[in-house]
């Protein structure tokens, strides 16, 4: 006979399937007598792999049904295929509904018995291989001009079961309790599906082409899948093999091993239910515990710091859960707001407010083999509010949270402005750099009007040059230096634990930034530009550090995205890297900044300050300038040594010495008396300017 499909492209299996349009009933019945025919007489698992290979997805509860058909070894003892294949633990009563089950077991009923008449012991030999007697004509439906659609149309089978469907008629059947089943029964088609209904209808997760009802169902699972993955993981239940808890799908094991516990059935339903009288009775709560934007602080919210700027988590689980892209501090977040909602938790605000702190500051901690002591950690705080329940979490974090209850909480009165800076971009709660002391309220108010976190995106720059007027901020980290970068991340990196090197944040950045607060908290006239001139003003009558050369040229730290450098030769001999690593573009900012300052085509400066050397080049004739600690060196930059006579004007005019050196006036220390870069610059203009 003849069958007719078409080829299926890549996205839908592979390359060589065949998907059928027409003859799906004659290859299913076809695929059954194989199956049991394979089974009867015990061939070989090699023989028969191939028929692994059919895929029947009409009805999802075919498809299970036919994987979980493949799989089975019958007996073949007392009773006939049918009922042994209804008794197996896999086989949901539901699926005696299902059309095409029906009719693959009629078919199987049938089979058996004419294997029985015809009393042969062998039959696999005869259909298998080369001896097949079976052959079907293949009619590729692009050839014959006729489209998928309207095959598909003709030979429609209905709709199939929803993976929602599946799922109750599924979960239905592990509650063993009468009074568990029933209140699962009247509630899922009721008042939970409704709560999951008026979330999805108002959220806009979902386009107005998607079939609502499927929507919803979809997100009735992924709240269920969330629901039961916390349970699982709090009390550490997983299959032997390991795994951990995903999805209805993946994991129909562990559910029944889960949902046989009536505690958990009822964590589930209390679950649900809180939610329900939530969405009734409360619904602004979301908007009333989070919030994103600078502007609509409130000390009773919990700024969060999420791209996606939705306040409601539960609606994220709902939407998102099912494709990993809920995260963990989201996961752990909901899991408090769930528990509140349950148990209608005392000072709910303030305790969030802790979990976001924690759960923001630990991304090195939440890992998923913690995960379990994470969720229970949480959610016993959130009853309890007793901080020394947290292990899991960043320890610097839990320790400032203790240090905050202690020193603030009971003593600091203004705990608007404890709030205000923690939810501060720059921090996300983590100010432990800030002693909590009589002088915390003015000191971080002062830091929110100079370290604006809007204004550090495009003059982070001047903020760091403000610092250094106070002293040496810098962290070292390993090999390299820090000196902070000029974005809300790097900044944060910078000021928050670990930072950088904790040690360096306490005993250096921490006094130099306390310095500039409490300067600018005595001194308020004076503006942040006038301190950076005041304090250069001091440098023409003292030696010039390397922080001098930082502050009076600001392209120091140009193309520095992250804040590094790695200082090779005490103050004056250093590259600055655009990332972290030395084999990225890094330069040596003295002679970066030459080489802004001309613009010239004669002067150029390679990305790779290891190799490039600042290039002169006069009528073809090249230098090669590098830094050193006393000053610059000049080297005949001409092959194999050939005559330079600009090197030896150079060397005639005594700008430099007979071996190339540009020495700068230094103290006794090695600190320079005289501004290098200006005396290098006043050589170089001499010939540029010819």
């Amino acid at each position: 006979g003849f069958i007719y499909g078409f080829n299926a492209s890549k996205n839908i299996v592979n390359e060589t399937s065949f998907i059928p349009i027409d003859g799906q009933q004659r290859l299913t019945t076809l695929w059954l007598l194989y199956w049991f025919v394979s089974v009867k007489e015990m061939v070989e698992v090699s023989e028969r792999k191939f028929l692994s290979n059919f895929l029947y997805e009409t009805r999802h509860s075919t498809t299970e049904f036919c994987k979980n058909l493949i799989k089975l070894s019958p007996k073949f003892e007392d009773i006939n295929i049918v009922k042994e294949i209804i008794n197996q633990p896999w086989y949901f009563e539901t699926w005696d509904y299902d059309p095409s089950v029906k009719a693959m077991l009629v078919v199987l009923g049938d089979i058996e018995e004419r294997y029985q008449q015809l009393q042969i012991s062998n039959i696999w030999k005869l259909i298998e291989g080369k001896s097949c007697p079976f052959y079907f004509y293949k009619l590729d439906m692009e050839k014959v001009g006729l489209t998928d659609d309207l095959y598909i149309k003709m030979n429609s089978r209905g709709k199939g079961l929803t993976d929602f469907e599946y799922f109750k008629a599924g979960f239905s059947e592990i509650l063993e309790g009468q009074s568990s089943r029933e209140r699962f029964e009247n509630s899922i088609d009721q008042h939970w599906i409704d709560a999951i209904w008026n979330l999805v209808l108002k959220s806009n997760d979902y386009n107005e082409e998607d079939d609502v009802a499927l929507v919803v169902d979809d997100c009735f699972l992924n709240l269920f899948n969330y629901i039961t993955s916390v349970i699982a993981f709090q009390k550490d239940i997983q299959t032997e093999e390991g795994s951990r808890y995903k999805d209805t799908e993946i994991s129909g094991d562990l559910i029944k091993s889960i949902y046989k516990e009536t505690e958990n059935q009822n964590i589930l339903f209390d679950t649900l239910d809180a939610i329900c009288e939530q969405q009734n009775s409360f619904l602004e709560f979301w908007e009333l515990t989070f919030y994103f934007d600078k502007l609509k602080f409130n000390s009773n919210k919990a700024r969060l710091y999420f791209q996606h700027l939705d306040a409601s988590l539960l609606e994220r689980c709902l939407f998102y859960f099912g494709s990993r892209a809920f995260t963990y501090p989201e996961q752990l977040l909901l899991h408090c707001c769930l528990i509140h909602l349950r148990f209608k938790t005392d000072n709910f605000e303030k305790r969030i407010r802790v979990i976001r702190n924690l759960v923001t500051n630990s991304s090195n901690e939440l890992r998923e083999i913690n995960l379990g002591y994470s969720f229970n950690e949480v959610e016993n705080y959130i009853l309890n509010g007793d901080l020394a329940v947290f292990k899991y979490f960043n320890s610097d974090q839990i320790e400032e949270e203790i240090n905050k209850e202690n020193s603030i909480c009971v003593n600091f009165e203004d705990i608007d402005v404890l709030h205000r800076l923690e939810d501060s971009e720059l921090f996300r709660g983590s100010i432990s750099i800030f002693p909590f002391d009589q002088s915390f309220r003015v000191r971080a108010l002062k830091f929110l009007e100079i370290f604006d976190e809007d204004e550090i995106c495009h003059n982070g720059l001047h903020k760091g040059n403000l610092l250094l007027c106070f002293g040496d901020y810098t962290q070292d980290d390993n090999q390299l230096t820090n000196i902070m970068g000029s974005t809300q991340e790097t900044v944060r990196s910078f000021l928050t634990t670990p930072s950088y090197n904790k040690k360096d944040l306490y005993l250096k950045t921490r006094l130099v930034l306390l310095d500039c607060l409490d300067f600018f908290i005595a001194n308020k006239p004076v503006s942040l530009s006038n301190k950076i001139k005041e304090v250069l003003n001091d440098y023409r009558t003292k030696e010039k550090d390397w922080i001098y050369y930082f502050i009076m040229y600001p392209s120091f730290r140009e193309n520095c995205h992250q804040g590094y450098f790695k200082w090779f030769n005490e103050d004056y001999c250093a590259w600055k890297l655009s990332k972290k690593q030395l084999n990225g573009y890094h330069w040596d900012p003295f002679l970066h900044e030459i080489v802004k300052r001309f613009n010239s085509s004669k002067l150029t400066l390679g990305n790779y300050g290891t190799y490039d050397k600042l290039m002169l080049v006069i009528n073809r004739k090249k230098i090669l300038i590098s830094s050193h600690p006393n000053g610059f060196l000049f080297e005949n930059g001409m092959s194999n040594g050939a005559n330079n006579t600009l090197f030896d004007e150079l060397i005639a005019e005594r700008s430099i010495k007979k071996n190339g050196a540009l020495i700068i006036k230094q103290d006794e220390q090695g600190y320079d008396l005289e501004d290098r870069i200006k005396k290098l610059t006043k050589i170089i203009e001499n010939y540029l300017s010819n």
